[in-house]
């Protein structure tokens, strides 16, 4: 495929301390890359539109969400705004390393979507309570769905525009980090040429992460049982 402008969304609540720090990191690894970076800020209070505005990025735009909030209708309006024909979705936390960028842009001349795994030989981790469970909940995933993606929660993937387009937005783009599994099962399902590679874990720089794990799993397994009565993925 050709890659031309590569369109990075990151869909923030507050993350003040991090947003800039993480823009201007993905804006040295990209280098001469033609690329832009969307900020989705879903009105946070502690100001991160704000901060984001004022630092006057001239490779950045930010949208402020002020309504039917949440992270994965944060992203599809990132993705709806966004001009590239090559997308990439990251947290904004840093857990997401910025250096991988080069790599998987890269790849898309081979693949049509790249998504990174923490659960693959070199990929990790540092939290061992949150990495088993999230390797068990990704080894149920796979069993139950017939799917082959070792982590369909992390959430860090490029992906063309034209293969990303054919997906219908309305069945992935709702609810929180359960928007990636939906988005990988039926990119599965539609024999998508997906790259997997390993992943290690960055650090956050500052504020607080997703505290509720108990809550946030019940709610993923729902939503593959879900996908499991909507019908099972296969390989030919």
């Amino acid at each position: 495929m050709n890659i031309g402008l590569i369109s990075i969304v990151l869909p923030t609540y507050n993350e003040k301390d991090n947003i800039l720090v993480l823009a201007d990191a993905i804006h040295i690894c990209l280098g001469q890359r033609e690329h832009e970076i969307i900020v989705v800020d879903d009105n946070s209070p502690d100001g991160t539109f704000t901060a984001v505005q004022e630092a006057g990025r001239p490779f950045i735009r930010a949208i402020i969400r002020t309504s039917d909030r949440g992270l994965a209708k944060s992203i599809r309006c990132g993705l709806e705004k966004a001009a590239g024909e090559v997308f990439v979705v990251m947290d904004t936390d840093f857990n997401h390393r910025p250096d991988y960028l080069p790599f998987m842009v890269d790849a898309l001349y081979y693949y049509d979507c790249v998504t990174a795994s923490r659960f693959l030989y070199g990929g990790k981790m540092d939290d061992r309570w949150r990495h088993i469970a999230s390797w068990l909940f990704n080894i149920f995933t796979r069993i139950v769905t017939g799917g082959q993606i070792t982590d369909s929660l992390y959430g860090y993937f490029a992906i063309s525009k034209s293969r990303l387009e054919k997906l219908d937005y309305d069945k992935i783009f709702w609810g929180y980090g359960d928007y990636c599994i939906r988005l990988l099962y039926y990119l599965q399902k539609d024999q998508v040429n997906i790259l997997q590679f390993p992943a290690v874990n960055g650090k956050r720089l500052g504020g607080k992460g997703n505290s509720k794990l108990a809550g946030t799993f019940w709610q993923y397994f729902r939503e593959v049982i879900k996908l499991v009565f909507k019908g099972r993925i296969y390989h030919v």
